[in-house]
């Protein structure tokens, strides 16, 4: 009968083991839900802080921060190397896009004329027509 028992306990073993583990898996997978979404929450709301500075710009898309610098990723993602996070405003690595001028004057009439005048008469022999 003793043998009857234990071979009947040894039977059982594996599912007991088994049990356990997906319990143990279930409080896992469940620690780990909430992790994500407390991250996920926090990734939302950042993204929604963000958002405030995503500008759409012809030809690029969606980016994020000053367009007109020079440092921008031209990223919906990243701002920039330097300040990845931080606004524009006040970075110490903003570069403003150099503009050129164009500056239109009227110019100055030559009175002097740097090439010498043309003579009145050819200078050349005149042509002679066969006949």
């Amino acid at each position: 009968m003793a043998i009857v028992l234990l071979i009947f306990g040894l039977s059982l073993l594996p599912a007991l083991v088994a049990v356990w583990f997906s319990l143990r898996a279930k409080r896992l997978s469940e620690g780990l839900g909430l992790a994500r979404e407390a991250a996920s929450g926090g990734g939302f709301r950042a993204m929604l802080e963000r958002s405030r500075d995503l500008n759409y710009v012809e030809g690029l898309g969606y980016i994020v921060g000053d367009a007109s610098c020079q440092m921008n990723a031209r990223s919906p993602y990243l701002r920039c190397a330097f300040n990845p996070c931080g606004p524009c405003a006040g970075c110490d690595f903003y570069e403003a896009p150099t503009v050129r001028t164009v500056v239109q004057t009227v110019p100055t009439p030559i009175t002097s004329c740097p090439l010498p005048e043309m003579p009145l008469s050819c200078p050349l022999p005149a042509f002679s027509v066969a006949a």
